[in-house]
């Protein structure tokens, strides 16, 4: 038996951890470490920290601490945005981007000039980014 987990550990665990996460999996991370009943300091709700208003602009049911439906109010926000951002930058976020997206929209979307983004949110996009393309 302990040959096996060996040979797991060694051949099979580096292949599946190098693979990179998703965005969705990356962005829970980095918000709550996956803590579906974490709450932040403006009250979001969830894995994510979602606000609770676009909990109700979602049109779903209020249950953050589901992560199926998280995810959903999570897909929506961000196709939104990400549309927005296409539509100025007239190309897709990339990862760094997708994270100052999701936690300070206003620094690419809906200003003549992109906002000044804080070095801690710099770090926590560079973090994002690693996630998502850990050795892919």
């Amino acid at each position: 038996m302990k040959r096996i987990i060996s040979i797991l550990s060694v051949f099979v665990l580096p292949t599946l951890c190098s693979l990179g996460m998703d965005r969705m999996d990356a962005l829970s991370q980095i918000e709550s470490h996956n803590n579906d009943r974490a709450i932040g300091r403006q009250q979001e709700v969830s894995r994510y920290q979602i606000l609770p208003a676009f909990w109700e602009q979602a049109n779903v049911v209020w249950r953050p601490t589901d992560p199926a439906t998280a995810r959903i109010v999570v897909n929506w926000i961000m196709q939104g945005r990400s549309h927005e951002f296409e539509a100025r930058y007239h190309r897709a976020p990339n990862d760094f981007e997708y994270y100052i997206l999701w936690h300070r929209p206003s620094c690419y979307i809906g200003r003549p000039v992109p906002r000044h983004i804080t070095s801690a949110e710099i770090e926590r996009g560079h973090r994002f980014a690693n996630l998502c393309q850990a050795d892919s």
